[in-house]
């Protein structure tokens, strides 16, 4: 028995299928795709959405006086750490100031001992220019024992 030859077709290619190339001759062509804008939203005023804020607080008060608090809230600890904040920079300013003048003086000390001492080094040099002479024996008189008669009082 001679085996006939089998044809097999493929749905795979629309060239293949004689109705689909003339399905795909009468498909229309894909619509081209454009934006649309909505121009009642654009138009919406501020006016409008303040007046659907009221009507929206109207029908849902205990919402509305959540958000209250919690802006309150919210604005009162942005206030506290700014004022916090501020008070720290004037702090650290006066206190950079207070070290500065305290080092200024101790400068100041330190070169008013340095002059001093530089007299006190020159003073025997200048008691001599003007003729005095150094005492060479020195007298001590101890009253610690010192008791007073009875006539001087």
């Amino acid at each position: 028995m001679a085996a006939s030859a089998r044809r097999i077709r493929s749905q795979a290619s629309p060239a293949s299928h004689p109705e689909r190339q003339h399905e795909m001759r009468r498909a229309p062509e894909r619509p081209a795709l454009h934006l649309v804008k909505n121009e009642q939203a654009g138009a919406v005023s501020s006016q409008d959405r303040f007046r659907s804020f009221i009507e929206w607080t109207r029908s849902h008060t205990a919402p509305v006086i959540q958000v209250i608090i919690a802006f309150v809230f919210l604005a009162a600890t942005m206030v506290g750490s700014l004022t916090l904040r501020t008070q720290m920079a004037e702090n650290s300013f006066e206190a950079k100031q207070t070290e500065q003048q305290i080092e200024q003086l101790q400068q100041d000390i330190q070169t008013d001992q340095t002059k001093l001492d530089s007299l006190q080094a020159s003073l025997p040099q200048k008691a001599q220019d003007m003729g005095m002479v150094p005492q060479q024996d020195s007298v001590t008189i101890d009253l610690n024992g010192y008791q007073p008669s009875d006539g001087s009082k």
